[in-house]
């Protein structure tokens, strides 16, 4: 196929290689500004951004005192490589997210993002359990439609075609659990019942792999790329029981669920907590540092960490990176961390789920809709194809209104910091644009 040129642009051509989109596609917007949950573009319009970018500006664009953070720590020392030394916003930092979660979960190894944290919790993993004296214990569980980075082993944590196609060889050990959600309504076939997989498939696929064998289950609280899609209540506390039962370690991927996102600090609460237990490791990104700068953590239970000493080559972890815990991005993240528990967002984040999901519940009326669900901010609207998913977003972008979507769901997760009105504006929005699309007039 023969590439057109690459557009000019005010400011000159883009050479820019787009992660994720078509190399053809040549309109775009071109942000350069942002304030709460308002983006504008190089035309000087403004968009109500229902998507918090990717999922990670949580507490919006240019919050006052975010920016200070960020200035006064990279105007002191911007950083320097954990290895050698600590510093105070790594620290800090540190203890902070110790306290957010039950005290099994004390010790953060900082990455810099979602995928190296997942490629740095299934390294732990394997490697406590070599410690351990299990070092047969090495394949890594994971809904088979989930997603939890793009690097060579997180895609192979994921059984989707989109992303394993084409990179191959992808490393050993990984297989898959099946979705917990109704084949029949995912491919919009018609059926009397739904048959969600549960427990009871999940241990006969772990046996079948060989249960000792399996040195972790990496899951997401609820499925983000994966369609946002949300387990039924106890089959979390039952894939822990399920993971205690044959000596498994539990992940919980919090990338895109952690700090507010679903109405609850951490994803998981809503499941293992009502259940007085608790991931043995898990993954933070994202929502970190509000997409201030680039930062994710890796925390683990005080054993699994403690069990470390005992390496035979370091007594210690063979892991990291060089800006990992960047002393800059990680007082930006106690900053966020500042807003969030001062605004009370989380509590805002499950009022205004609430209220986006009721003015959104009637579209699961239209043929063209397969379904609205979510929890917190974090909303699927699923189209009947990617296609009219593509037009719909597009339609409510021409109305100032921007919606992430990917395959056929239109994923609606807007910063926590978003107004009523917002909220109610953004839905009269989508509603109206999935009904100019779907019925050739408005809603």
């Amino acid at each position: 196929m023969t590439v057109d040129p690459p557009p000019a642009s005010r400011a000159g051509t883009d050479r820019t290689w787009h992660p994720w989109t078509p190399i053809q596609q040549r309109e775009r917007l071109t942000l350069v500004s942002g304030r709460g949950c308002q983006v504008s573009d190089d035309q000087g319009r403004s968009y109500l951004d229902m998507r918090s970018g990717t999922l990670n500006a949580t507490v919006g664009y240019s919050h006052p005192a975010v920016v200070e953070a960020m200035r006064t720590q990279a105007s002191k020392l911007m950083t320097w490589d954990l290895a050698e030394v600590l510093t105070l916003p790594a620290r800090d930092l540190a203890d902070r997210i110790a306290g957010l979660l039950p005290a099994p979960l004390e010790y953060t190894l900082f990455c810099n993002g979602g995928s190296e944290a997942t490629e740095a919790a299934v390294k732990i993993a394997r490697m406590w359990h070599r410690i351990e004296g299990r070092p047969g214990r090495v394949v890594v569980m994971s809904f088979a439609d989930g997603y939890h980075g793009a690097t060579t082993a997180a895609i192979a944590a994921t059984a989707a075609p989109f992303r394993r196609e084409g990179v191959g060889p992808l490393p050993e050990g990984y297989a898959h659990l099946s979705t917990p959600r109704c084949t029949a309504c995912a491919d919009g076939t018609e059926h009397a019942e739904c048959r969600i997989p549960g427990v009871e498939e999940w241990e006969a696929q772990i046996l079948a792999v060989g249960a000792d064998s399996v040195a972790a289950v990496l899951v997401e609280p609820i499925l983000s790329v994966g369609g946002i899609i949300v387990p039924p209540p106890g089959q979390l506390a039952g894939l822990r029981a399920l993971c205690d039962r044959y000596g498994i370690l539990l992940i919980a991927d919090e990338v895109a669920t952690g700090l507010g996102r679903t109405g609850a600090m951490f994803g998981f609460e809503h499941d293992l907590g009502a259940a007085g237990t608790a991931p043995d490791i898990i993954t933070t990104a994202k929502g970190l540092t509000g997409g201030y700068a680039p930062l994710a953590a890796v925390t683990v239970r005080a054993d699994i960490y403690t069990a470390f000493a005992r390496d035979p080559l370091l007594g210690g972890l063979r892991h990291g990176h060089t800006t990992g815990g960047h002393a800059t991005a990680c007082a930006v993240a106690l900053a966020v961390l500042d807003v969030v528990e001062h605004e009370k967002l989380v509590a805002a984040a499950a009022d205004r789920g609430t209220q986006l999901l009721d003015a959104l519940a009637p579209l699961k009326q239209r043929r063209a809709v397969r379904d609205v669900r979510g929890r917190g901010l974090l909303i699927g609207v699923e189209m009947a194809s990617m296609e009219l998913a593509g037009i719909v977003a597009r339609a409510a972008q021409d109305q100032g209104v921007l919606i992430r979507a990917f395959g056929s769901v239109l994923t609606v997760a807007p910063p926590l910091v978003i107004s009523e009105e917002e909220a109610e504006h953004g839905a009269r929005v989508l509603s109206d644009a999935i009904g100019a699309v779907t019925t050739g007039g408005a809603r």
